[in-house]
């Protein structure tokens, strides 16, 4: 495995799987099998976790899916990638990198195959011209988000080399930091975009491009040992994506996101009419494009930064259709 994996602590995940073993899942029940899944705190990117729990479609495939939460994206691709957990809800441009690097892991779904992050500016700032040799956060200072931050500001005729990148990865923060002054600009995803326009802070860029934000990934020796529980997790998911789509769901699907992410309807509302509605960011069916990835290492190339994969572009090496082909 490459050092690029041993740098990250463990932090909440480890204590979360010092007591679980790691070879086979365990058995809630007799007929229900239970999947580990290391997921990042919740937020928009988990919508559709959230709804196949709370409409019971994990039920459906007789899984349970036990929730372990990771501190970063890199900790959770590990814990996948050494077996620790079964799946993970990651970030694109990191499960590329792994990998390239011979991680065991595969892409099964596309949760997000659009960006849900929206450049917002803060006090005093209308435009993106503006963010010019000012300090930003897109998060992490490094990886697929700041790379996503520092083409936004190019394509917009912005040197992002002129700007200060500062790390500040709790969504809530960002919020905070661009109401004190502390940044002028920063990508944030619902519903904390739209906590920030209601502090009157303006939306001043978002990327409309395919682009896997959150794909759901496996450990392969696992999936293909335990082939039932994959794909079973993978169409729970795609149930959802399919569901969530349904205007009938529209009210319930803004009541599970409230409840998820403890942040009150109004909000979610506004997060469903932008992620929905208008950037149809989940994939109807999750399926993985070959476009949705190549963006990804693109807009690496585009500013100058050591792109996510310097290989000859195969989507197979990334993604396997069949767990969404299954029954």
């Amino acid at each position: 495995m490459s050092t690029i994996f041993r740098r990250f602590s463990w932090l909440l995940l480890t204590a979360a799987l010092s007591a679980a073993p790691l070879a086979a899942p365990l058995r809630a029940q007799a007929q229900t099998t239970e999947i580990r899944v290391a997921m990042l705190a919740p937020s928009a990117l988990l919508w559709l976790h959230a709804i196949a729990k709370d409409q019971g479609f994990y039920a459906e495939r007789k899984i349970a899916v036990k929730e372990l939460i990771a501190g970063s994206s890199p900790t959770l691709l590990q814990a996948v990638s050494s077996g620790s957990v079964e799946a993970g809800m990651s970030l694109g441009d990191v499960v590329i990198r792994a990998i390239d690097q011979g991680a065991p892991v595969i892409m099964t779904g596309a949760i997000l195959e659009k960006t849900v992050l929206r450049l917002v500016g803060g006090t005093g700032v209308s435009t993106i011209k503006e963010l010019g040799g000012s300090t930003v956060t897109a998060g992490a200072v490094e990886g697929g988000t700041a790379n996503m931050l520092r083409f936004q500001l190019q394509r917009a005729g912005v040197d992002p080399r002129s700007v200060k990148m500062v790390a500040l990865t709790n969504s809530k923060d960002r919020v905070v930091a661009l109401g004190n002054g502390q940044v002028k600009g920063a990508l944030l995803i619902a519903p904390f975009d739209t906590m920030a326009e209601r502090e009157k802070m303006p939306i001043l860029d978002v990327y409309k491009e395919p682009y896997v934000q959150t794909p759901l990934i496996v450990n392969r020796p696992w999936a293909e040992k335990n082939r039932d529980a994959a794909v079973g997790l993978t169409k729970a998911l795609q149930k959802a994506a399919v569901w969530i789509y349904d205007p009938a769901n529209k009210q319930k699907a803004i009541d599970i996101l409230a409840s998820f992410t403890n942040v009150p309807a109004d909000i979610c509302a506004e997060s469903y009419a932008f992620i929905v509605d208008q950037q149809k960011a989940i994939g109807r069916n999750l399926e993985v494009s070959a476009a949705s990835l190549e963006n990804i290492i693109k807009i690496d190339q585009a500013i100058g930064a050591n792109p996510a994969s310097s290989k000859p572009f195969d989507l197979s090496r990334y993604y396997d259709a069949s767990y969404l082909a299954a029954k």
